[in-house]
């Protein structure tokens, strides 16, 4: 192996990730296969990235600008990405380890990353840890994938990676839905009714006329490039933006501004980003993480009854043996996320929103989640909004809203898949 030769880390939701990049950096986790003690290197991560933000709030320092953003912080995590990328790119590393490069950027910005990175593999060393086949660099040379106790148990060559993928058969399942829980939500439809919604931060325009009406029981997609106002959309419906006020709006069957409480709004919906996966530090069981969904609650602070109890075992038993009697905290990435949802989805609320939900689960995890969600969408009982950079080729939406940008801010745009 040339010290130019790219490699890749395939890896799955059972392997832990933030310690393999750890022990990349302290040059222990492949130095059987190349030594890069005497090399300069550079981590193009998250971790990275909250690390700037974070010495952004504390010490008022900017390292990392663009023309349109005058701080990280200030970024989509899209742009954040590729901010970061040109940062590292200018400090010359003799390495670069990616981790996860695709989440949560556009395709154009993919595009444009793929292209930078091309081009840096013929001077630089790149390391790149992912959990998609497809994702794969095409300047990946070889590939190593690691299994749940952080081991290299295979190493092939890209090509033989690439058609082992293509050969692969998808496991099949059939979800059977728990009954639903009568929470005693509003029998309203629709249920979100946006009418020329505009809302801008400052001097920047963020959306501009937004009409979009969600009624019970449809499925969406909602798709936009990075900055788009995707966000902007999700917390004006969640009533979590102090911009919603003023806005020409009908939240579960109230115009917003007429005396409705947050709760009110948020009782309606079920709600799942994989960032919230952070709030729950506590060594809950799954049963208990799937009851606090019934209380809106960050874990539980009074005891379930024999009913909320029943309702999560049900939902345990659709989720598989695995499931039974488990810490949320010892569960796989891909394990703690089909939690989450079940956590949204047990009080069986009216909308459904999953927000990039499918960053950093593998291949099976994520085959798994798209037909949960396809399984929760055929019954036509919720309606759901699916939002995603990415294609799942599997996700059956009954339609997109997707959000195009313009100097006046993002307009609304409706399209069938």
């Amino acid at each position: 192996m040339t010290q130019h030769t790219s490699l890749g880390l395939y890896l799955s939701n059972s392997s832990n990730k933030n310690l393999i990049l750890e022990q990349i950096m302290n040059n222990h986790f492949l130095r059987e296969y190349i030594d890069l003690s005497v090399l300069q290197g550079a981590l193009h991560s998250a971790i990275t990235i909250n690390r700037f933000v974070d010495n952004e709030l504390r010490h008022d320092r900017y390292l990392i600008q663009t023309a349109e953003n005058s701080s990280l912080g200030s970024m989509s995590s899209g742009q954040q990405k590729k901010a970061l990328l040109d940062y590292l790119i200018a400090q010359k590393p003799q390495y670069m380890v990616l981790d996860d490069v695709y989440s949560n950027i556009d395709k154009a910005t993919q595009e444009s990353i793929t292209t930078t990175l091309r081009q840096l593999a013929e001077t630089t060393l790149l390391i790149q840890v992912f959990f998609r086949k497809r994702d794969m660099l095409p300047c990946i040379g070889k590939v190593y994938s690691v299994d749940e106790n952080n081991v290299i148990v295979n190493e092939q060559l890209a090509e033989a990676f690439q058609q082992s993928g293509a050969e692969a058969e998808k496991p099949v399942h059939r979800f059977r839905l728990p009954k639903q829980y009568d929470e005693n939500h509003i029998d309203i439809n629709p249920l979100v009714q946006l009418n020329n919604v505009s809302v801008k931060y400052g001097e920047k325009k963020v959306l501009n006329k937004v009409n979009w009406t969600i009624k019970s029981g449809e499925f969406w997609q909602l798709v936009g490039p990075n900055g788009s106002g995707k966000s902007t959309i999700l917390s004006l419906i969640t009533g979590d933006n102090p911009r919603g006020y003023g806005q020409d709006m009908i939240l579960f069957g109230r115009k917003k501004g007429s005396g409705e409480s947050i709760w009110d709004i948020k009782r309606q919906i079920g709600y799942f980003t994989p960032s919230m996966i952070e709030q729950f530090t506590h060594d809950d069981t799954v049963e208990n993480m799937i009851v606090s969904g019934l209380m809106d609650s960050i874990g539980l602070y009074s005891k379930p009854s024999d009913m909320q109890k029943d309702i999560a075992k049900s939902w345990i038993e659709m989720l598989g043996a695995s499931y039974r009697n488990k810490s949320f905290q010892r569960l796989s990435i891909g394990q703690q996320r089909m939690v989450m949802v079940a956590r949204a989805m047990v009080k069986h609320p009216p909308l459904l929103i999953l927000d990039e939900p499918t960053i950093e689960l593998d291949d099976e995890n994520s085959s798994l989640f798209i037909e949960m969600v396809n399984a929760i969408a055929l019954e036509k009982k919720i309606a759901i909004l699916y939002v995603s950079h990415r294609d799942e080729h599997d996700l059956r939406p009954d339609m997109i809203f997707e959000l195009v940008t313009g100097s006046e801010g993002s307009v609304g745009k409706l399209s069938k898949p």
